[in-house]
C-alpha cells in the first residue's frame, strides 16, 4: 500500500510539474521573443545593422574588383603565349609548305627531263631503223604531252 501511495504522489507532482514547467517555459519565450522585438527596433540597432550592411556592399565591391584586376592579370600571359604559339604554328606551316612546294617543283623538272630523255631515245632510234619508225614515232609523240601535262 505505500508502494501504490507513493507511486500516486509521484504521478501527481509530475503532472502539476509539467504544466507548471510548461506554462513557465512559454512565458520566458514570449518574454525572449518581446525583448528581441523591442531590440529589434531600436534606431541604434537599426543604424548599426545599416551601417554593417553598407561595409558589407563595399566589402564585397573591393574584392570582386580585386577578383577581377587578378583573373586579368592571370589571363593576360596565357593569351600572349598563345598569340606566340599561334605565330610559331603559323610560320613553321608556312616552312613546310614551301618546302613542299620545291619538291613538287623539283619532281616536275626530274618528270620533265626523263620525258624529254624518252623522247629523244625514241627520235634516236626512229632513225635507226625504218620499219620501227612509225611505230617509234607514234609513241614519242604520244609521251611528250603525256610529260608535258
Amino acid at each position: 500500500m505505500r508502494l501504490f501511495t507513493l507511486g500516486a504522489g509521484v504521478a501527481i507532482g509530475y503532472i502539476i510539474g509539467s504544466k507548471r514547467g510548461k506554462a513557465e517555459f512559454e512565458r520566458s519565450l514570449n518574454a525572449v521573443k518581446k525583448s528581441a522585438a523591442e531590440t529589434w527596433k531600436d534606431p541604434k540597432v537599426q543604424e548599426t545593422v545599416t551601417k554593417a550592411g553598407e561595409t558589407a556592399k563595399q566589402y564585397v565591391s573591393t574584392v570582386t574588383d580585386s577578383v577581377k584586376k587578378q583573373a586579368n592579370d592571370a589571363a593576360s600571359p596565357v593569351t600572349d603565349k598563345a598569340v606566340e604559339a599561334a605565330a610559331l604554328a603559323e610560320d613553321a606551316v608556312k616552312k613546310a609548305g614551301s618546302g613542299a612546294e620545291k619538291l613538287v617543283d623539283q619532281a616536275a623538272e626530274k618528270v620533265e627531263k626523263q620525258a624529254d630523255a624518252a623522247d629523244e631515245k625514241a627520235r634516236e632510234s626512229s632513225n635507226g631503223t625504218s620499219g620501227s619508225s612509225a611505230s617509234s614515232g607514234s609513241a614519242g609523240s604520244s609521251s611528250k604531252p603525256a610529260g608535258s601535262a
